[in-house]
């Protein structure tokens, strides 16, 4: 069997989330919106992480 036929068998044994996925990263808009969100969750949770927890407790209470 040739890498090639081996990269195909693996493409039909997956699931269809991961076939879906795969279409969607072929579009810049997908990837640079995904970029985006990623970026904007991990901005939150260093700046959480750098509060003094006092403050945390206040913004939690609210």
């Amino acid at each position: 069997m040739t890498s090639s036929s081996k990269t195909g068998a693996a493409i039909l044994n997956c699931s269809p989330r991961i076939l879906e996925l795969r279409e969607k990263i072929k579009n810049p808009r997908y990837v640079n919106s995904a970029i985006s969100r990623i970026a904007q969750v991990l901005s939150r949770r260093i700046v959480e992480d750098s509060e003094p927890s006092f403050v945390r407790r206040t913004r939690e209470s609210k």
